[in-house]
């Protein structure tokens, strides 16, 4: 596992993240097949599976993958749009947070049983 002095993160590769993540290689080749991660680091021209090297982010959608794949059976498409919900509901969480603190008017939420 290398370290990168210009994005400050761990690159490693890709049996070092298949470890990382606790997973079948299969498994994750299926991810990047899928698109949910991505080599960040191409030695050659034309990467193959040996010369693809992983960030630190990939690790961590890789093994958040894992979870989600231990925890609801998900198959691989499925976490992949599990995955992209997830993040489409944070960044609506984030601009609902801006928003709120940009407005002049305070939301009131009252819960009426």
């Amino acid at each position: 596992m290398e370290h990168s002095t210009e994005l400050n993160d761990v690159i490693m590769s890709l049996d070092e993240l298949v470890a990382a993540c606790g997973q079948e290689h299969s498994w994750v080749i299926a991810l990047i097949e899928e698109s949910i991660i991505v080599p960040d680091v191409a030695q050659q021209a034309e990467p193959t599976t040996t010369s693809q090297k992983f960030s630190g982010y990939q690790l961590t959608l890789a093994r958040r993958a894992s979870r989600l794949s231990r925890d609801f059976d998900a198959s691989v498409p499925a976490i992949g749009l599990i995955l992209e919900l997830l993040d489409e509901l944070e960044q609506l969480r984030q601009f609902k947070r801006q928003w709120e603190a940009q407005s002049s008017t305070r939301i009131i939420e009252i819960d009426i049983d």
